[in-house]
């Protein structure tokens, strides 16, 4: 479904009229719904981490660079997950909580933890100390773009009526109709009912199965795993 579908399905419940055209329309109404479009659609983005938005990056140390660059279409961490070890299956990087605890190991006043530490500041991952040479570090992240072209390019933000949503079609619909409403001052909590039960539908069935392995060794959150070797004297 094409940005353009979704928004004539919410105006034919709207206002009964189906119009051929939006972003390029000079007619208010259009115009309104185009507006709200993005906004819709940058709300539901944000209220979940999407399956379909999830990307996992990769970045290689060389043993002297602390500070790696986010990607291009960075817009936040999963929530829960971390910066994982890609050479080993049982250290993580540890997050650092706060930025009194960043500087107190600039100065080197903190053991490092192995495999390190990391932090996001400036815009970068910065890790202490800086991952050594060929050792790769992974962590999942949600990208931005939840729009493509009609060639199927990656956009932050629609730009045309035939740009396509990479999210539920619907919840743009169901957005679009409960945001309008509001706008105007009328009573919108039956879509507001509506749009939040497709929400919680479509983020429910987002997660999929959960895998179970009976050998598989889980790890509780928050826990850090113990030294499996004996400790010397």
């Amino acid at each position: 479904m094409t940005a353009l579908t979704a928004m004539q399905n919410a105006a034919v419940r709207l206002v009964g009229q189906k119009p051929s055209v939006f972003f390029s329309s000079q007619s208010a109404f259009e115009q309104e719904i185009a507006n709200l479009l993005n906004e819709v659609a940058r709300d539901i983005a944000l209220s979940h981490d999407w399956r379909a938005l999830t990307k996992i990056q990769t970045v290689t140390g060389d043993g002297t660079t602390t500070d790696f660059s986010l990607p291009d279409d960075y817009d936040r961490m999963v929530v829960g997950q971390g910066v994982h070890d890609g050479n080993t299956w049982f250290w993580n990087y540890t997050a650092c909580p706060d930025l009194d605890t960043w500087i107190t190991l600039q100065s080197g006043s903190f053991m490092a933890l192995t495999p390190g530490w990391w932090i996001i500041l400036d815009q970068k991952f910065q890790f202490y100390p800086a991952p050594p040479s060929g050792q790769a570090a992974k962590y999942p992240y949600i990208s931005k773009n939840y729009a493509r072209s009609a060639a199927t390019a990656p956009q932050d933000a629609f730009l045309k009526d035939d740009d396509t949503f990479v999210l539920d079609e619907r919840l743009l619909t169901l957005g679009l109709i409960w945001r309008w409403r509001e706008m105007k001052r009328l009573d919108s909590g039956g879509e507001q009912a509506s749009f939040e039960k497709a929400f919680g539908e479509a983020a429910a069935r987002d997660k999929g199965s959960q895998v179970i392995r009976s050998r598989a060794q889980r790890r509780m959150p928050n826990v850090s795993y113990g030294w499996p070797w004996p400790l010397g004297d």
